[in-house]
């Protein structure tokens, strides 16, 4: 190999090596920018949750009863219950991860172990709120195994999730929608299709 050819097969390298980096610093920041969302979403107060005032107690006459507050009304979508039992049209704030799995299958890749990690931190903020986590894919090849695969992986995020952190498993709700629900704008065959979206029910 010759000197001129060296030097071209090193800047050629050297670029590529730039753009991998760059794509890296890309997909870092944007993870940065939606944990912040998602940590909005979990610290937001639930639809319907009143705000608590302070007040003191007059007592006119000597009834211990007279004194004693009213019961607090549940607030969140895990006062009534158990999670699993919302409707799919519950209002939640998406929030949406490019998680990734192993080829073909349900299992996490190690790269997006960190980023379940610190989803897990955040989700812990809040122990009374419900999550959906729902799987989507993109629409190359068989639409009924997608669906099936995107249940898989919704399901290994909240094992992941559970195991790592200790949250109650009734919290979190595995969605599988398959190609069902592509980005917006997005062509259905498109990589970026294949999401996890975690909704904050509130």
């Amino acid at each position: 190999m010759n000197k001129s050819s060296r030097v071209m097969l090193s800047s050629v390298m050297a670029g590529l090596l730039f753009v991998g980096l760059g794509a890296q610093t890309v997909s870092a920041s944007d993870d940065t920018a939606k944990l912040k969302e998602l940590e909005r979403a979990m610290s937001t107060p639930a639809e319907g949750a009143k705000k608590q005032y302070k007040t003191r107690a007059i007592v006119f006459d000597n009834d211990p009863q007279a004194a004693a507050p009213a019961p607090a009304a549940p607030t969140t979508a895990m006062a009534g219950g158990d999670c699993s039992t919302l409707t799919a049209d519950v209002k939640a704030v998406p929030v949406d991860f490019a998680i990734q799995f192993k080829l073909g299958s349900a299992e996490v890749a190690p790269t997006s172990e960190p980023t379940l990690r610190e989803i897990a931190k955040i989700l812990s903020l809040n122990p009374e709120r419900c999550v959906l986590v729902e799987g989507h894919t993109d629409a190359t090849g068989n639409a009924e195994r997608n669906l099936e695969l995107s249940h898989k992986r919704a399901g290994s995020v909240v094992k992941f999730i559970v195991e790592k952190s200790g949250i109650d498993r009734n919290r979190l709700v595995p969605l599988g929608k398959g190609s069902s629900e592509p980005v917006k704008n997005l062509d259905p065959r498109d990589p970026k299709n294949r999401r996890v979206v975690f909704k904050v029910v509130g």
